[in-house]
Order: C-alpha cells, then structure tokens, then sequence
C-alpha cells in the first residue's frame, strides 16, 4: 500500500555514558573466509563491500576496525540482516547475519555503550586483541572474541601483559560448539589459577529462526549479548542479577545446540561448577538468564568472578590517574625525624582516594582505606608504597529460606 514510512534513527544526539565503563569491544570472523572455495568479506568503498572500517595488521593477517556508537551504523557499513523466508540463504550472508545479530544484540543490552568492532576473514587469535585495545587507546574494558581454538592461557598471558601497561580488560571466548557433546561441559573443568581475566561463554539463542538465517553460525555463543551485559552493568554487578539482565531468548541452549529445557539439572550444576557461563532458566519464570558470571579462575580467588576484576581495575585506574601527575615529584621530608612530612602523607593518600570515594558513593564498592607508612626510606628508595584495601559489594548466588508450621507466632 501506498503510505508515508518512518524509520527511527539512533545516535544523532551523540549521548554518550557518564563513564567509560560501558567501553567494549568485540572480534568476529568469517568462518566462510579462507580456502579455495571461500566466501570472504570484501572490505572497500564499492556497492557490496564493507565499508567504512580501517585496516590494520594483525601479525601476517589484516584485520578491519571501526567504532560504533549505534547499530544503525551496520546499515552505512553494507553490513544488512536479511531475513530467512523459505530460500536458503548464501554462506556470505549468513556471516553478515552473523556479525549484525551480535552487534544489535550489544546495543539491545547496553544503548549507551560504544563498541569497537574487529572483522577478519579468519581467526586473528590472541594478537587481535592487544590491537584492538590499542586502536582504542587502552579504553577497552571487556572484549568479546569468537575463537576456534583452547586457548585461553594464551590470551590470560595477552590481558596480563595489556594490565602490566595499565590497559586492564576482562574477555570472554566462545567457538562453534557444533561438533561437541554434552560431555566436552561436563567433564572438563575450566578453573586455572591465575587465569582471572577470561571467561568462556557456551550459551545461545538456538532459536530456528536464527538457525537458518546463521547457519553454522549459530553454534556460536551470544557474544554480543554478554558484552552488552557487561558494559551495562555497574563495575561490581553480576551479569545474572535476574531483576536486571533478562535476556528474552526463545530458545536458549548450549553452543552444541542442545536446548537448555533438556539438560538436567545435573549436568547444569556440573557445567555450573567448572566454570562455563551459559543461558539458564527458573521454574515459573518465562525468561532466561546467565548462570553466573564465572572467570576461569579457581572458586577461592578473590577474582573468581568477573565483577571482582571489573571492581578492581576500575579502582586501579583511577588511582592511577590521579596518583600519577605525581610522579618525579618532590617529596617533603621532616627534617627532626627522617619520615614523610605528615602534611604530605594526608595530601597523597587524599589524593589516592578520591576516586574509591567517587566508587563508594557508586556502590560499587563498600569501603576503603588508604594507608601511607611515614616511615619510608623515600631518600633512599625514591619508591612509595601505597597501601589500598577495598571492601566489596557482595552478590546473593545462593537464598536459604526456612519455612514450616507453627502453633503461634
């Protein structure tokens, strides 16, 4: 029928989030893109082709880069949805299905995020996120990176060293769990100590619909919803606070396709406990939600989970904004005794602790104290010791409610 349409935009009134908290990334490839018979993505300025993204190289590789702010970008980029109607659709399309269902499904968690997209036309493994995050200026706070290999010591090894250049991040991996079974999450435990920064996601959205229109790609896990969780959650929120992060999937199941109505219990508690995060579901509720936001950590680290690093490198960045405008700089000495003037040790632990204030009156975390030892020997070292200790915000995992019969109250 003849008629006015109207299609809403988003993003011209460049809002941006209050912090850089929401600050994300996210690296995805065609599965489809290497190969003699391969479908690659064509990146250029022609009709067609991807545009609008920049090229950087990725150890022998290229990669291809942009900034988003909004999903409405995909459409400028040539990066279209086409839905399924009856006709199979063509391998290529199937991975711009692919990178626009998790770009969309980033904003649909997190409007106000902004999110730097890395395309390939092959794994780029661990050397695309050093990039990445270099691309960003080292503003990146968690990544999401579609991988096909185990390889998570290499990339904890990576985030160590982007930590090491005060370039912290959180990631979560998930690869095609087509050819695996129920077993492969069972059995094998994730937890490693040490390895606080990564995550493994094996959660989807196995929705026919979405089957067909993604192909093998929707064996992938739900990147860009987890993103776009993390980036909308406070730095000391859970990823499966229920009340906050419905996910509203149809079908949610484990990357090998086994919808999650149809395993246990059992193997849910098992796959709970070595550390994967999936989609789940509560008994008289018709939403689904992350089981937990578990990094690859043993359970007994203090970064066990994912909101305790994002707590802690959002405190590390602070103070070391503010702290560093001082470094080189003199330091009073009181000449009766030797130690730190007392003025300048109040000043610099002032100074230390403005920003766990500004987390404090957040909620992000429940207390603080910075202690400077006066005693120091900075004559002698020029090295001081700030001592910082934070307490928490915890998270109700488990309720234990009592209840029962009574003759009288």
């Amino acid at each position: 029928m003849n008629d006015i349409k109207f299609t809403k935009t988003n993003g011209g009134l460049a809002r941006k989030s209050a912090s850089e908290d929401p600050i994300s990334g996210l690296l995805l490839y065609n599965m489809n893109g290497a190969g003699a018979s391969s479908t690659p993505f064509v990146f250029g300025s022609a009709d067609g082709q991807i545009k609008g993204f920049e090229a950087v190289s990725v150890g022998e590789s290229t990669a291809y880069v942009k900034k988003f702010s909004f999903p409405e970008q995909l459409e400028e980029c040539n990066i279209n949805y086409e839905k399924y109607v009856g006709t199979a659709l063509g391998e290529l399309q199937k991975a711009k299905n692919f990178v626009h269902y998790h770009v969309t499904e980033f904003f649909r968690m997190n409007p106000a995020g902004t999110l730097y997209l890395m395309l390939a036309n092959a794994d780029v493994t661990v050397d695309g996120i050093a990039i990445l995050q270099n691309y960003s200026n080292g503003t990146i706070r968690q990544l999401g990176v579609q991988t096909s290999s185990d390889n998570a010591a290499s990339y904890q090894t990576a985030l160590s060293a982007m930590e090491a250049n005060h370039k912290p991040a959180s990631l979560v991996l998930t690869k095609s769990g087509k050819n695996l079974d129920l077993d492969d999450f069972t059995e094998d435990s994730l937890a490693t100590a040490g390895r606080c920064n990564v995550s493994e996601l094996i959660g989807c959205d196995f929705d026919t619909t979405k089957v067909n229109e993604l192909g093998d790609y929707a064996y992938i896990g739900c990147i860009g919803t987890i993103i776009g969780a993390i980036s909308a959650a406070n730095v000391n929120e859970s990823i499966a606070w229920v009340q906050k992060f419905p996910l509203g999937f149809n079908s949610p199941a484990l990357t090998n396709g086994n919808l999650i109505k149809n395993v246990s219990e059992g193997n849910q508690d098992l796959i709970n406990g070595n550390r994967y995060i999936f989609v789940r579901t509560y008994v008289g509720d018709a939403n689904c939600y992350f089981n937990d936001s578990h990094t690859e950590d043993v359970d007994t680290s203090d970064y066990a989970y994912i909101e305790n690093v994002r707590t802690i490198d959002k405190a590390c960045r602070g103070i070391r904004k503010n702290l560093l405008p001082y470094m080189n700089s003199p330091i009073k000495i009181d000449s009766s005794t030797g130690k730190i003037d007392p003025m300048t040790v109040s000043y610099l632990q002032s100074i230390a602790s403005d920003a766990l204030v500004d987390m404090e009156k957040a909620g992000e975390i429940s207390g603080y104290s910075v202690e400077i030892d006066p005693d120091q020997n900075v004559l002698s070292t020029s090295e001081l010791e700030v001592i910082v200790k934070k307490v928490p915000v915890g998270v109700i995992r488990k309720m234990n409610v009592k209840i029962g019969y009574t003759t009288n109250l």
